[in-house]
C-alpha cells in the first residue's frame, strides 16, 4: 500500500496530490477554476524500467508456441 501527500498549494483553487508506491509515482493536478469534478491532469512515472517486468504474452504468442510443440501420440 502506498501513500499520498499534497503539495504546491496555490490558494484554495490549485493543488497537486502525489500518490507513491514501490513501482509508480502518480501526480494528480487539480484546478477548481476549470472544473470541480476531478483532476485536470494525471501523470504516472514508473520507478523501474518496464523491460525489467518482462513481456506479457498475447494469445497469438501462446498459439504460436502451441503449434511449435510436437504433439504426443
Amino acid at each position: 500500500m502506498g501513500f499520498f501527500y499534497i503539495c504546491n498549494m496555490s490558494g484554495n483553487t490549485k493543488f497537486e496530490r502525489v500518490y507513491e508506491d514501490e513501482y509508480t509515482k502518480c501526480i494528480w493536478k487539480y484546478d477548481y477554476e476549470k472544473t470541480k469534478n476531478g483532476p485536470v491532469s494525471v501523470s504516472i512515472h514508473y520507478k523501474q524500467e518496464t523491460k525489467d517486468w518482462g513481456k506479457k504474452k498475447t494469445l497469438g504468442d501462446l498459439a504460436k508456441e502451441a503449434r511449435k510443440k510436437p504433439k504426443k501420440v
